[in-house]
């Protein structure tokens, strides 16, 4: 909320909207990202907090320990949007490990990506990579049936594992500015966006 205050809900039994807590950030809050459920569990066990002062942090979402703060990170811009994803393939010794990445656009138009802990919610190996003059804005997709992300900025960016290998690739269409996962029987896999007024 404006102001800096966060609260988080939850859906009961009964598909009710419950609130679970709430804490005051004191600073406005830019974009948030929620990192997706772990297999077994029932929440999310991290949010990622991004704020104008040039900082993401993680908190936790466990029970008990609502908005605790784990890591801080700097930024050398304010962040734009947070994506949270688990890809698989990064581990030598175990290619079907899966790793959790943060995923950061910033309004300089980099995207910035680094390992989160899915124990402790710890923030290393950050890499950057300039993607285009405007924002980057970063939304959840499938490519190969398996998680990826569309960085949308001055053009459109996927990235994906192929090859057990991370993958950033241009896509040659034009700017957009909001994208989604798109499924139908003709298009397994695809996306559905919005550049001005239409729907791509």
């Amino acid at each position: 909320m404006s102001g800096g205050e966060l609260l988080y809900f939850e859906l009961d039994l009964t598909g009710q909207l419950v609130e679970v807590c709430r804490k005051e950030m004191g600073r406005d809050i830019a974009c948030l990202g929620v990192a997706p459920i772990p297999k077994g569990r029932q929440r999310a066990r991290f949010l990622a907090v991004g704020d104008y002062d040039n900082t993401v942090r993680m908190v936790s979402l466990d029970s008990g320990d609502n908005f605790a703060s784990l890591a801080v990170l700097a930024l050398p811009a304010p962040p734009e949007s947070l994506c949270i994803l688990k890809m698989r393939g990064h581990s030598a010794s175990d290619p079907s490990a899966a790793t959790l990445y943060l995923n950061i656009g910033l309004q300089n138009g980099v995207l910035m990506r680094t390992v989160l802990d899915r124990i402790t919610g710890e923030l290393t190996d950050t890499r950057t990579r300039f993607l285009g003059s405007r924002p980057v804005r970063l939304f959840r997709t499938k490519v190969q049936g398996q998680p990826g992300v569309l960085a949308l900025s001055s053009r459109p960016w996927l990235c994906y594992n192929y090859q057990q290998r991370f993958q950033l690739t241009p896509l040659s269409y034009t700017s957009l500015e909001y994208g989604s996962n798109f499924t139908s029987e003709q298009c397994p896999e695809g996306i559905v966006a919005t550049t001005a007024n239409t729907l791509r």
